[in-house]
């Protein structure tokens, strides 16, 4: 769900705890069958290269931030041309967001000065970009974690999830299931608890969209299919900004799909370590999750 035909993005431990729930039921229900998890690659492929939708895309995000381009200029639509077009995009969207969090959440970001001065001394280019996209995702999320009270514990991914739960728990609240005994106040207060976390939410979203393009990804591997991604993610950050729904993505060209069928895996195999205590159970699904991992990694097909 990352958005990249050829990264599989770190699973959360969520597949493996249902297979094993799974498990238990049947125990307890006095039952035999076994439990597999089947891993299934899906990989989609465009049957030609979209070099031209994408230029038009690319050209429509740059108007949408302001960004002043030559996108019409038979040579600024070449390929050579349009990574150069992204790459200046992508600093041009995180200088916008650097400004945003910094003048109205007053958080402290690294200016364009001292990253040029960082860029000379001790790291290129892409390496300060990817630090200054680094911190400002983590005062993103920052901004969310405040909000619900939460110490920024764990990695970019685990920090979205404690922030979505919390935001599901501040609009989703159990003394609320009862409308007929709730005032009219205290639901018109309770309206604006859920607006507000829905808000401080949205920052957590952004940070798990930003989070898909945080590797040179188009460029360690240069192709049509993973420059069209990293557009698209991006077109997706543009909508979530807008306000617009990031799930109606504008369409580049035909794509084929690839379904890559691995090697079940086990759950009642690994159910008698799961069930002997906590630490059993944590170990159980974690050595599941890391399996599932693998076996999802093994199954992408590079295109030639």
């Amino acid at each position: 769900t990352n958005g990249l035909n050829e990264i599989v993005s770190t699973l959360e431990p969520g597949i493996a705890q249902l297979g094993f729930w799974c498990a238990e039921d049947l125990q307890k229900a006095g039952r035999d069958e076994q439990v597999v998890i089947v891993p299934i690659g899906i990989q989609y492929h465009y049957v030609g290269e979209p070099w031209e939708a994408i230029n038009r895309l690319l050209s429509e995000m740059e108007a949408d931030s302001g960004l002043v381009s030559e996108g019409s200029t038979e040579s600024n639509s070449l390929p050579s041309s349009l990574y150069q077009r992204l790459y200046q995009f992508e600093g041009h969207l995180l200088a916008l967001m650097e400004e945003f969090y910094t003048r109205f959440y007053h958080r402290t970001l690294s200016s364009v000065s001292s990253v040029e001065a960082l860029i000379q001394s001790t790291m290129d280019e892409n390496q300060a970009i990817a630090s200054r996209l680094q911190a400002l995702l983590n005062v993103a999320l920052q901004v969310a974690e405040e909000y619900f009270n939460l110490l920024p514990k764990g990695s970019l991914i685990d920090r979205c999830r404690r922030v979505e739960q919390a935001g599901w728990n501040y609009i989703y609240r159990d003394e609320l299931k009862d409308h007929k005994v709730i005032s009219t106040i205290k639901r018109g207060l309770a309206d604006r608890v859920a607006e507000e976390a829905n808000i401080r939410m949205w920052h957590m979203r952004l940070v798990e969209s930003f989070a898909a393009v945080t590797r040179p990804y188009a460029l360690e591997k240069p192709s049509v299919e993973r420059f069209a991604e990293i557009t698209l993610l991006l077109s997706d950050i543009l909508a979530r900004i807008k306000g617009n729904s990031p799930f109606t993505r504008p369409s580049l060209g035909k794509q084929r799909v690839t379904m890559t069928i691995g090697q079940p895996l086990s759950v009642s195999d690994r159910y008698s370590i799961y069930q002997t205590n906590r630490q059993g159970a944590r170990q159980a699904v974690a050595e599941l999750t890391k399996d599932l991992q693998l076996s999802l990694e093994s199954l992408i097909v590079s295109e030639k």
